[in-house]
């Protein structure tokens, strides 16, 4: 097995920002070092990229896992490090090769000091007769050269990051958490976008331990590997329904979102979170027409964020079968979030809304429900 020297993380869309660039790269070291904390390994900033440095092989694996769960990366891979000499690059390019591969030369200089440029290495691999492996323009096997100040790394394996901004790089975001499909897949995109999620999970149990023992601790364990510092709140429904028991039953989905969206902002405001976010789907159920996410969110001051918002049913089930979510939550799950109901409303002006949340008290059932919750 080859032996390499380091992991090399190049960042995604980050090298486009301006003036504020370095927050988010500080923010991507932050949260590297934060996956990676159980290694012991040092990272090094070296201009567009970092150098991770493992203790030892076993660290290079539970690195470079780690790192495939990590948002605001545009590729990494291991290298081995190698002097700013032709004779040095040469030597250790066939450390990573045998007589049986046909490779391809990928050079780049980012460091403009040295007497020789990235075709003059290219053209080196062509007249050296000292290479154990063979060489093709067309070849899928790809060595990538990089020469930098004081140093060149040698890759012969790209992995593709997730891209994105890194978590928490947008503040802090209260993710509206389901027992279903969606909500799951919607708290990853709103990962992706650098937004640290706290979770609030509204659940039908009689107590929160019922909720906080069920498949939702799955759900966020597999989470978790994108953001690992995570809180959840676990609130009770039932007393939004014991004081909605009145009400035309099909107005209860919507004033349940407006319930939702309000105790979201309620928790907000507790942890200094600008944005909501939901796993609505523009158009897939009922609470989700046009006409019923305005009324359910009317008066609503915080964000609210809709990754989901053109994404058919057929692609949110692909990408929770991709992240590990989709068997979790299509088990049965007494979940408070699918209420069932004949004939609901899929039209209902906001001032109905508003008339039905002053009649139920919601504002006293918020608070009464979070007095009941559980923070994990």
């Amino acid at each position: 097995m080859l032996k390499y020297d380091a992991i090399e993380v190049h960042f995604g869309e980050l090298w486009l920002k301006g003036m504020n660039r370095n927050d988010f790269v500080s923010r991507l070291k932050h949260n590297i070092l934060d996956m990676i904390s159980a290694t012991g390994a040092d990272i090094v900033h070296n201009r567009d990229r970092f150098f991770i440095y493992p203790k030892n092989e076993s660290g290079f694996l539970e690195i470079i896992e780690s790192l495939k769960n990590t948002f605001g990366i545009s590729w990494f891979g291991p290298v081995m490090l190698a002097k700013n000499s032709i004779e040095s690059i040469l030597s250790a390019s066939n450390l990573m090769f045998s007589k049986d591969d046909t490779v391809r030369i990928s050079a780049s200089r980012s460091y403009k000091g040295t007497p020789f440029n990235s075709k003059d290495i290219v053209s080196s691999f062509m007249h050296s007769g000292s290479l154990n492996f063979n060489l093709d323009k067309n070849s899928d096997k790809v060595l990538h050269i990089s020469v930098m100040e004081g140093e060149t790394s040698l890759c012969r394996e790209k992995i593709k990051g997730l891209g994105g901004l890194p978590v928490g790089s947008s503040g802090n975001a209260i993710v509206l958490l389901s027992g279903g499909i969606d909500s799951p897949v919607s708290a990853l995109y709103a990962m992706k976008r650098g937004l640290k999620p706290i979770y609030l999970h509204v659940h039908a149990f009689n107590d929160n331990s019922e909720a906080e023992n069920s498949k939702m601790k799955d759900i966020i364990k597999i989470l978790r590997k994108f953001s690992p510092s995570s809180k959840i709140y676990f609130i009770p429904s039932h007393i939004f329904q014991t004081a909605t028991l009145k009400i035309p039953r099909k107005y209860e989905l919507v004033l349940f979102r407006r319930f939702l969206f309000k105790i979201a902002e309620e928790v907000a405001e507790k942890e200094d979170a600008e944005v909501i976010v939901t796993g609505e789907s523009l158009g897939q159920v009922a609470s989700q027409t046009v006409k019923n996410m305005i009324a359910s969110q009317y008066g609503i001051k915080r964000l609210i964020f809709r990754p989901l918002s053109g994404f058919d049913k057929a692609e949110i089930i692909s990408r929770a079968k991709e992240i590990g979510t989709y068997d979790l939550s299509i088990k049965p799950y007494k979940d408070v979030c699918s209420i069932g109901i004949k004939n609901p409303s899929t039209g209902m002006p906001p001032d109905k809304v508003s008339a039905l949340y002053e009649e139920c008290d919601i504002s006293a059932v918020i608070s009464r429900s979070l007095n009941l919750s559980d923070v994990i």
